[in-house]
Formats: structure tokens, C-alpha cells, sequence
């Protein structure tokens, strides 16, 4: 019999997010630790900084359980959950979609007034993030010059408040220095709240993806490393949000 052909390293790092949740048995946990064994050093690192990014932000959720949510939390989750509605069994596909798409958007949802946002590295096609925003019927696409040249391409969905940040020829920032995204609500003397830092340039490979308020401008500057807690720099690029 004709064996399988092998799997990608794109569906190996799907798998980082269910392995973080501690969604998988023991025997799928095995095979997947005997994948990453044979994969390539930078699968395994990020594979590894997945992991580590997905238990971060979990921690940062649990942080603010004691919290009120807002009246529009419920339906905002359950608008990010796979709308199929059929009894069947899921896939092993499904099964972690299922566990990825919930919590990428409880880290993503405005709670009690804080936003938590983390950066979802390389999605391929079906995993929650940039797939999640391009899918949505209300999607909309918006490119800005940057400063010092290229552009900044921004997807977002105003139904799922998320936006998926890429850099389309812009410099990596000066030596020493970061990029850091940033959301403006609206209002004069309007105080802006860090999206966060960029370890990278994001691309339509490895975009930013963040949440936004209403009405609020997702900005770019440049700060020293480890980012500032309000910009030091006059942004290289604004775009407006809905």
C-alpha cells in the first residue's frame, strides 16, 4: 500500500496550538513530538514560540477573570466559534480548529476595557488569525504609504474587530531600534494603548494580528527595544479604523 505523503511543516505548527491547550491525547502528543524530532530547526523554534506565545496570553486572559464583561462578549465569541451545525464527528482538523479559533478570539475581544492581542506566526490557510479576518464577508483592505518608503497593508474585519497588519517593502527599523503598533481611540488628547512590538517585519506570510476598538487608528512608530509605553516617535503610518 502507497504510503501518505508526508505533511507539511505549516499543518505540524497547526498543531502548536491544540499541544498548548493541552488538547491532544497522549498518543497524538507522541507522533507529534516524534515530527518535530525530524522537522527543521526553525519549525521547531517556532513551533516552540507558539506554544510559549498561546500560554502567555492564556495567562494574560486568566488574569482578568475576576473582571465584569462587556454585555457583547458572549455574542462575540460565539460569532468566532465554526458556524457548521452538524452532529457528525469532526475531524482531527476541525477538532483543532475548534480549540485554536475560540481562543484566539477570547485573546483578542476588549475586555473590562483592556485589549489583549498577540501575534500569530506564518497562518497558513484555515488557522484562526489572518484566515479568520479574509473569510468574513465584511473584510475590507486598506494600504498606506510608510515613511522612509513601502507600504503597509492592513485587512480587517469590522464585524470580528481584528486587524491583520503586513509590511510590503519597508526597511527593517534603524539599528537599536523597534517597530510598535499602536491603537488611537478617537478624541482630541486621546490616549494611545500599545497593539504591541514587532520582532519582525510582518508580511501576508507572517502578519500582526490585533484587535480594535471602535473608530480607534491602528498607528506605527519607531521606539527603542522593548518598545515604549506611549509613542516616542510621530508615526510612519496611520490607517483608520471602522
Amino acid at each position: 500500500m502507497a504510503e501518505n505523503p508526508p505533511r507539511s511543516d505549516a499543518e505540524l505548527l497547526d498543531l502548536a496550538y491544540p499541544c498548548a491547550l493541552d488538547a491532544v491525547g497522549d498518543i497524538e502528543r507522541r507522533h507529534i513530538e516524534e515530527r518535530l524530532a525530524k522537522a527543521d530547526p526553525a519549525v521547531r523554534q517556532a513551533f516552540s514560540e507558539t506554544v510559549q506565545r498561546m500560554h502567555e496570553v492564556m495567562a494574560r486572559v486568566a488574569e482578568l477573570d475576576s473582571q465584569s464583561p462587556p454585555p457583547e462578549l458572549e455574542s462575540r465569541i460565539l460569532a468566532a466559534l465554526p458556524d457548521d451545525g452538524r452532529p457528525e464527528l469532526p475531524s482531527a482538523w476541525q477538532r483543532r480548529t475548534r480549540w485554536a479559533v475560540p481562543v484566539a478570539a477570547a485573546a483578542c475581544l476588549v475586555i473590562g476595557g483592556s485589549v489583549i492581542a498577540d501575534r500569530i506566526d506564518a497562518p497558513p490557510p484555515g488557522v484562526p488569525g489572518a484566515e479568520q479576518v479574509h473569510r468574513q464577508p465584511d473584510a475590507r483592505t486598506v494600504t498606506k504609504p510608510v515613511t522612509g518608503g513601502g507600504t503597509v497593508v492592513v485587512e480587517f474585519s469590522p464585524q470580528q474587530r481584528l486587524a491583520v497588519i503586513a509590511f510590503d517593502g519597508v526597511a527593517k527599523p534603524p539599528s537599536g531600534r523597534v517597530y510598535q503598533v499602536w491603537l488611537v481611540p478617537p478624541g482630541a488628547g486621546a490616549k494611545a494603548r500599545s497593539a504591541g512590538v514587532l520582532d519582525g517585519l510582518p508580511s501576508a506570510a507572517k502578519p500582526f494580528v490585533t484587535a480594535f476598538d471602535f473608530g480607534e487608528t491602528l498607528a506605527v512608530t519607531v521606539e527603542p527595544p522593548g518598545g515604549s509605553p506611549g509613542p516616542t516617535t510621530a508615526p510612519i503610518t496611520g490607517v483608520p479604523l471602522p
